[in-house]
């Protein structure tokens, strides 16, 4: 058995690190893997963890505004039920992309060779277990993660 293969498994909330590299889970659902050889540098922040907030709250307004306009349609001529249905829909979807960009969040944010990746934890993560997680992490794997002030 080779010494990467004895290494254990380290999870805290969404996130696992093993000898192949970090990953982002959400129940049973790989959202991001980096591999092990691709990781130059890791830094444990809290604030918004979008990879591009400006074109998601881009998005995120046009979505709400095509379903405030179908919202008001809906009153000026409501023959036409389901397409202004449809436009709200819009608005309740772009509702919730403006929320993911506003909410803050604890999130580890790796420096890979072409560009930056962040791996999210859920609003559960807390200091104390985050502090802990990147100790072993850096004890286990040899990832040093520079931690918050």
């Amino acid at each position: 058995m080779n010494d990467t293969e004895a290494k254990p498994v380290l999870r805290y909330d969404n996130l696992l690190v093993s000898s192949r590299g970090m990953s982002e889970v959400h129940g049973k659902k790989l959202i991001l893997f980096i591999p092990a050889a691709e990781i130059e540098h890791l830094e444990l922040k809290f604030g918004r963890s979008e990879h591009r907030p400006l074109v998601s709250l881009a998005i995120g307004i046009g979505f709400t505004l095509i379903g405030a306009f179908g919202l008001v349609y809906l009153f000026l001529a409501p023959r036409a039920f389901r397409y202004e249905l449809a436009m709200m829909v819009f608005g309740v979807i772009g509702g919730s992309i403006i929320f993911d960009v506003l909410k803050q969040r604890y999130f580890i944010e790796v420096r890979r060779p072409k560009n930056l990746a962040r791996l999210v934890f859920s609003k559960n993560a807390r200091p104390e277990g985050l502090r802990d997680f990147c100790q072993q992490v850096g004890a286990v794997y040899g990832h040093r993660i520079k931690d918050i002030p």
